[in-house]
C-alpha cells in the first residue's frame, strides 16, 4: 500500500510539473511571438514615417501647396494613422520632420494581462545643395551669377557670341563632335563633383548642337506637355549642368565646377553658326552626395538626417 501511494505521489508530481512546464513555455512563445508582432509593426512604422518626410521634403522643393497634407497622404497609404503623427516644415523651408505613434495590440500576452503596447518613429528629410552628380551631365557650362527660376537663360551662344573660341559647351570624357553629340543625347557617362576641372569643348558645333537638342526636344512624349513649370521629373526636356568659375578663357582650357543646376530645354535657336541654346531655369531633385554648406543653384538632393 505504502508502495502504491508514492506511486501515486509521484504521477501526482509528475502532472504538476508537466502543466507548470508547459505554461511557461506557452508564456515564453507567446512573448516571443508577440515581440516579432512588435518589431514588425516597428519596422513598417519607420519605412512609413521615412517615406512622408521624403515626400514632404520633394513638396517643398517643388512648390507644391501643402507638404503637410502630402506627408499625411503617405502615412495614410502606408497603414499609419495621420492623426497620431506631428508633422513640422523645418526653418526657411529647408525640410521637414514626421513623428509618428503607432499602438500594437497583443496577440498573446494579453492572456498575462498585458494588453497592448506604443512604436514609436521620427524621421527628417532635409533639402540640400547636390555636391555630385554621377552619370547624366550635359556638356554646357554656365557662369556663376544668380539665377532666378523661371527665367530664361542661354546655355551654349551663336557665332559672334562667345569668348575665344568658347560657346558654353565643354568636352566631357573627350573631346569632338561624336562625344559632344552623345554627351548632349545620353548624358556624360561619369562622375563629377563640385571643386573638378573640366575642359571645354572649342567651336560653335552647330550641326551636333541644333539635331541632339532637338531630339531631346522630341522625346518628350508625357501628357499633358511637358512645360517649364510643370514638368515629369524624368522629362528628357529637362538637363542638368554644370555652374563654373570662368568661361572668359582662351581655347580648350579648364575651369572650375561651383555647383550644377537643371533647366527646361526650349529651342535650339538661329541657323548655322548662328545655333544658340536656350532653356529656363527650374528646381529639381536628384540623388548624389550633398550638403549644406554648398551654395544651392536649384539642383537638391533630399537626405533623412535622423
Amino acid at each position: 500500500m505504502k508502495i502504491l501511494n508514492q506511486i501515486r505521489n509521484k504521477k501526482g508530481t509528475t502532472m504538476v510539473l508537466h502543466v507548470i512546464t508547459f505554461t511557461v513555455i506557452a508564456a515564453c512563445a507567446s512573448i516571443v511571438v508577440d515581440i516579432g508582432v512588435v518589431a514588425y509593426k516597428k519596422a513598417d512604422t519607420v519605412k512609413a514615417t521615412d517615406a512622408a518626410a521624403l515626400a514632404g521634403a520633394q513638396s517643398i522643393l517643388y512648390e507644391e501647396d501643402n507638404p503637410i497634407m502630402t506627408a499625411r497622404e503617405y502615412l495614410q497609404k502606408n497603414g499609419v494613422n495621420p492623426d497620431d503623427a506631428n508633422i513640422e516644415i523645418l526653418g526657411d523651408n529647408a525640410g521637414i520632420k514626421v513623428t509618428t505613434k503607432t499602438n500594437v495590440n497583443y496577440v498573446f500576452a494579453q492572456l498575462l494581462g498585458f494588453e497592448s503596447t506604443e512604436v514609436n518613429a521620427s524621421a527628417t528629410a532635409k533639402i540640400m545643395a547636390i555636391t555630385s552628380v554621377y552619370k547624366g551631365i550635359r556638356p554646357f557650362a554656365i557662369e556663376e551669377q544668380d539665377l532666378e527660376f523661371g527665367t530664361l537663360y542661354t546655355l551654349k551662344e551663336g557665332g559672334g557670341s562667345g569668348s575665344n573660341g568658347n560657346y558654353g559647351g565643354l568636352a566631357l570624357g573627350g573631346t569632338g563632335a561624336n562625344n559632344y553629340r552623345f554627351n548632349i543625347l545620353n548624358g556624360y557617362d561619369g562622375e563629377l563633383k563640385v571643386g573638378d576641372y573640366v575642359t571645354t569643348e572649342t567651336g560653335n558645333m552647330s550641326n551636333p548642337t541644333k539635331s541632339s537638342v532637338n531630339e531631346l526636344i522630341s522625346r518628350c512624349n508625357h501628357h499633358p506637355r511637358c512645360t517649364y513649370d510643370s514638368f515629369n521629373p524624368d522629362c528628357s526636356r529637362v538637363v542638368t549642368v554644370v555652374i563654373v568659375d570662368d568661361l572668359d578663357v582662351n581655347g580648350r582650357s579648364s575651369v572650375q565646377i561651383l555647383g550644377f543646376a537643371s533647366f527646361f530645354l526650349i529651342a535650339v535657336e538661329g541657323q548655322g553658326n548662328e545655333c544658340v541654346v536656350k532653356g529656363y531655369f527650374v528646381r529639381n531633385v536628384t540623388q548624389g552626395e550633398s550638403n549644406e554648406v554648398q551654395k544651392n543653384y536649384g539642383l537638391s538632393g533630399v537626405k533623412l538626417t535622423q
